[in-house]
């Protein structure tokens, strides 16, 4: 292999897909791998897989139409200052 990528996170798809288009626009072909621990593709994250879709429509302008399989959008956020027996909101 020419290049390895220790796991199947967004940070390690995201720069394996962005070299292959590169390297393919210039012409070269290199393997690129990537491995990962899980059984499934970034069942390791600590997010919970919570990203921006800006990036994945970057990479892939047609992601809703391929059938990314995103189980639910966020379309509000609030974060709270949690205490022992209450919690503040933060504006």
């Amino acid at each position: 292999m020419d290049v390895l990528f220790v796991g199947a996170g967004p940070a390690n798809l995201s720069a394996a897909i962005h070299l292959a288009r590169t390297l393919q626009a210039k012409g070269m072909q290199k393997e690129i791998v990537i491995i990962e621990k899980s059984q499934r593709v970034g069942g390791h994250i600590l997010s919970g897989a919570v990203m921006d879709p800006i990036a994945l429509a970057e990479l892939f302008p047609d992601w809703r139409s391929r059938g990314c399989p995103i189980e639910a959008e966020v379309t509000d956020e609030e974060v709270y200052l949690l205490f022992e027996k209450n919690a503040m909101k933060l504006p």
